[in-house]
């Protein structure tokens, strides 16, 4: 599916069910993310389920992740800058090619796969790392744009992390359990 499919199924998902996190902005805000995303992925694939385990440190994964990640963007930024102001755009490109190969870290640590980091830059590469990222861009712009809805800053945002937990289960999670 790609980033179209994956937010109009999400969407029609979080129209019929709007689950959202009823926790204030902490710092267990991946610990929280994983919660949800856990229950997103029972609400989806009901024979598949395990229950949350509250050992795994989501939050130094999250950390992790998005810590590469953006120091990536300010690598970039600086260096491009260095060399021309007008290639600065391609410092987001370069965050969200780093970020795709954690794209499936989450939905793996609640599955309990050994080896979740390992196996989500290999399945980034199985899928293709080209219809990753364009996929990953069309949701990141969904869910930034979203933040403009005064009224719901963060519904675009749920609709967005439920196409990922969709695309984990339709590209991922059912062929590692066949």
């Amino acid at each position: 599916m790609n980033g179209t499919e994956l937010i109009n199924k999400s969407k029609a998902w979080f129209d019929h069910e709007p689950v959202e996190v009823h926790q204030g902005v902490s710092v267990h805000v991946f610990q929280y993310g994983a919660q949800w995303m856990h229950a997103r992925m029972n609400d989806l694939s009901p024979t598949n389920t395990f229950p949350f385990d509250q050992s795994i440190r989501y939050g130094l994964y999250g950390l992790l992740k998005y810590g590469i990640c953006l120091g990536s963007f300010l690598l970039s930024c600086i260096l491009l800058s260095r060399i021309h102001i007008g290639l600065l755009p391609l410092a987001v490109l370069i965050f969200y090619f780093v970020e795709v190969h954690l794209l499936f870290l989450f939905p793996l640590l609640i599955d309990r796969v050994s080896k979740p980091v390992l196996t989500s830059i290999c399945i980034t590469y199985r899928i293709g790392i080209v219809r990753c990222i364009i996929t990953v861009m069309q949701i990141a712009f969904f869910m930034m744009v979203g933040l403009f809805n005064l009224r719901k800053p963060f519904q675009n945002w749920y609709i967005g992390c439920l196409s990922i937990v969709l695309w984990y289960k339709n590209d991922v999670r059912d062929r590692l359990y066949k």
